[in-house]
């Protein structure tokens, strides 16, 4: 099971849909009023590419530790990670089956790694879930196939409505929300939009799961 999930095991995991708006930091309009005021106050190149790149991490990092009141992305995702090993489980009792675990298995690892790397970036994730996806995908359409127990058919059922769960959490958690409003208030607005195009600050990062059309490579 991933670090990561169990490093954050306090967060909220209510339903994103239920939560209320209120509370979101990104939504205030002294955010990004000061942001703005510390690009022009930081007016110098590298104080105002300096700024600009802090404000970009803050809200690519709300993906790790969660966009109030909702709980983390990353969190969610670990969910996945654990509904594929439960599959790959069910899938083993079956030697027919095995390039298909060896696919989901590989993806698995590969999907681990990135999620606890350090400085990985959001696009990285992205395309490591979506290899996950495709996996589990795969796996669990073989598992049709088989001549299945009343148990594995149930055990199968159980991962493959987890795996939904968990990717449709991270789609409702707040996460693209944070990224759209602030490429609309702070990013596109002049000075950012200036200083992101003059020193290369890219706008942060918005995440897609499989459904959405995710995985960029």
């Amino acid at each position: 099971m991933s670090s990561r999930k169990n490093a954050s095991a306090g967060a909220s995991k209510a339903d994103p849909a239920m939560a209320g708006r209120k509370d979101r930091w990104y939504k205030s309009a002294g955010f990004a009023a000061g942001v703005l005021a510390a690009v022009v106050i930081t007016a110098t190149p590298f104080g105002a590419w300096r700024s600009l790149r802090r404000a970009v991490r803050d809200v690519e990092r709300q993906f790790f530790i969660g966009v109030a009141p909702y709980g983390a992305a990353a969190d969610f995702l670990a969910d996945s990670e654990d509904a594929a090993l439960g599959l790959i489980t069910v899938g083993a009792n079956y030697d027919a089956l095995s390039e298909k675990l060896d696919a989901l298995r590989s993806s698995r690892e590969t999907f681990i790694r990135v999620l606890d790397s350090k400085g990985v970036s959001i696009a990285e994730i992205e395309d490591a879930n979506a290899d996950l996806a495709r996996s589990f995908i795969g796996l669990r359409e073989a598992l049709l196939t088989m001549p299945l127990s009343e148990q594995e058919a149930a055990d199968a059922e159980y991962y493959a409505r987890l795996f939904e769960s968990s990717q449709g959490a991270v789609s409702r958690c707040g996460y693209n929300e944070a990224v759209e409003e602030f490429n609309e208030d702070v990013y596109s607005r002049f000075p950012a939009s200036l200083v992101g195009s003059l020193f290369g600050v890219d706008p942060p990062e918005s995440f897609r799961t499989v459904s959405e059309g995710g995985g960029r490579s």
